[in-house]
């Protein structure tokens, strides 16, 4: 049975949302990687029909997987390298992320839902991407990490390249 975080806690939670959202548009990789444990997943699954999802990474499409710190660095050091030829220039983006509820939690995990809008500019073209995200943070040496993050991305027909900092 999960109970209620108090409200020091609660602040603490949403803060590592806020800062994963402002790492992102301020382009800090290292402190974006730091947000996240060794283990952590993050996943955006694809619409399997106009209202489903898709539920198994490993045997259905999804928009991206990526499994464990070392993969995450490795597409910030694609980002910041100029290897990228999708993340060249890298585009600016502006995370927005509201409706934050913790729908579990225990001393030392919580889950947290929340919707999320992000604008993104590059070229003379701006793309605008909304949906929903679900963190799953964990307790690691003092400070919640993300263990797991779920992204729904609502409007899926992209007409360009999509990567982690898109949404």
């Amino acid at each position: 049975m999960s109970v209620a975080p108090d409200y020091a806690t609660w602040q603490a939670l949403c803060d590592v949302l806020y800062e994963e959202a402002a790492c992102l548009d301020e382009q800090r990789w290292d402190d974006w990687l730091d947000l996240y444990t060794d283990d952590a997943v993050l996943w955006a699954p694809a619409w399997d029909s106009e209202h489903q999802l898709t539920r198994d990474p490993m045997r259905e499409v999804s928009l991206f997987y990526v499994e464990g710190k070392p993969a995450l660095s490795d597409r910030a050091w694609r980002w910041s390298s100029g290897d990228s030829a999708a993340s060249t220039p890298l585009p600016r983006t502006s995370h927005l992320i509201g409706s934050v509820r913790v729908t579990q939690f225990s001393n030392d995990a919580a889950v947290l839902d929340s919707r999320w809008h992000t604008q993104v500019f590059r070229a003379r073209r701006t793309w605008s991407y909304a949906g929903s995200y679900r963190h799953t943070l964990r307790l690691d040496a003092g400070s919640w990490r993300i263990a797991h993050k779920t992204i729904v991305l609502t409007n899926d027909l992209v007409d360009t390249t999509l990567d982690l900092y898109h949404v």
